[in-house]
């Protein structure tokens, strides 16, 4: 089974896992063989990543960080908090909605303890969202949401603390919602108005009842090391360390699926810009942790290698998670290959992923063109 962006489907090509609409009904069952009609729906519907059986990837099963029921019920109560605070500024959200989004949290707690599978992004969701400006900010929120949990679990935190992590995480862009323009917003470097998003989110979260420690962090989660975040510009060890977590995985989400107006970036080069911040923006350990610990190309990943063939990523090593194990099955022209075969990238040093996802021609959408490269900027992103 491959991952494919819905727009780089096929007629002809069969689900591999269930889609469902908001509401949690299935809308197209696995098996389901898409129709040309039935992708322009999709799309249409904002559906952003299909799981798709291909011949020769029948084996391997994709990776996910939380299950489908997980993932709805996230969705749901998000869904929830953005329609709530859709109808002008308000002071609280109603116990209602709070109450659905502290179960939705205790749930997304027991799964990921439950599962503990490889720590990995995005968050792949099987639900349907036209509202492309809603549907960013959901999948963004459940990937640090689900990200920082997972490290929170794995550092030892546990009981209510655990909790609130979950839901600051989540809920840590949630002042963008409270902003004149929402969710419209174009967010400029140094944008003092977009700023006030983590005060905002911070008064909200507390005042609805949530724990300090979640209001905490909408309200830190763009400080950084050296004292040039905000809105305090707090340094060092004045920031605590899981809202430190949550501005490495803000940014690195960010980073990688080119929000902002920014041109995505494939994992390892989102993590090359981290890097560029270690040790000042970000705590170098916690980069680190990152690096060893994210599976950056989860399995079920459609890649091109350097060579300009097509595979997917079959297997992760434990200790080099960054060179997994990709089965290549198609040629660089597309072709499927008759006998599909695996390639070691921890061996093979002089291989590279070069792209992510590809289109009908098999042509890679993200990571393969020049200009692409050449728009891209090496700075270090640290405001917004």
């Amino acid at each position: 089974m491959i991952i494919l962006h819905t727009n780089q489907c096929r007629p002809g090509m069969k689900l591999g896992r269930s889609i469902y609409t908001e509401q949690g009904h299935v809308l197209a069952g696995r098996g389901f063989v898409l129709t040309a009609n039935a992708i322009n729906k999709l799309q249409q519907l904002g559906l952003p990543y299909l799981h798709i059986e291909e011949q020769g990837t029948e084996d391997i099963a994709p990776d996910q960080a939380i299950r489908d029921e997980t993932i709805i019920v996230l969705h749901g109560a998000l869904t929830h908090v953005m329609e709530e605070l859709a109808g002008g500024a308000k002071e609280k959200l109603s116990p209602a909605i709070v109450r659905f989004c502290f179960d939705a949290s205790k749930l997304l707690v027991d799964d990921l303890k439950s599962r503990r599978n490889d720590l990995c992004l995005p968050v792949h969701l099987a639900t349907t969202l036209a509202d492309g400006d809603k549907q960013h900010f959901l999948e963004h929120a459940m990937n640090v949401g689900v990200c920082a949990t997972r490290l929170g679990l794995d550092e030892g935190l546990v009981g209510e603390d655990l909790q609130a992590l979950a839901i600051g995480a989540m809920f840590h862009d949630i002042g963008r919602l409270l902003l004149p323009d929402g969710l419209k917003a174009r967010v400029t470097q140094n944008d003092k108005q977009y700023m006030t998003h983590a005060e905002l989110g911070f008064k909200l979260l507390r005042d609805s009842g949530f724990p300090l420690m979640a209001a905490h962090c909408a309200l830190f989660h763009h400080e950084r090391m050296d004292g040039s975040g905000y809105p305090f510009g707090l340094e060092g060890r004045k920031i605590h360390p899981h809202h430190q977590w949550i501005s490495i995985f803000d940014m690195f989400d960010t980073l990688v699926n080119g929000r902002g107006n920014g041109i995505p970036m494939l994992p390892h080069e989102a993590l090359e810009v981290l890097y560029g911040g270690a040790g000042s923006l970000y705590d170098m350990d916690k980069v680190r942790n990152l690096r060893d610990n994210m599976a950056l190309f989860p399995r079920g990943t459609t890649v091109r290698l350097s060579t300009g063939e097509l595979g997917v990523v079959s297997a992760l090593h434990e200790d080099t998670k960054q060179r997994p194990i990709v089965r290549v099955i198609r040629t660089p022209e597309g072709q499927l290959l008759a006998k599909p075969y695996e390639v070691d990238l921890k061996s093979k040093l002089d291989l590279m992923i070069s792209g992510v996802g590809s289109d009908k021609s098999g042509k890679l959408l993200i990571g393969s063109e020049p200009e692409q490269k050449e728009r891209r900027s090496n700075k270090v992103f640290h405001l917004v």
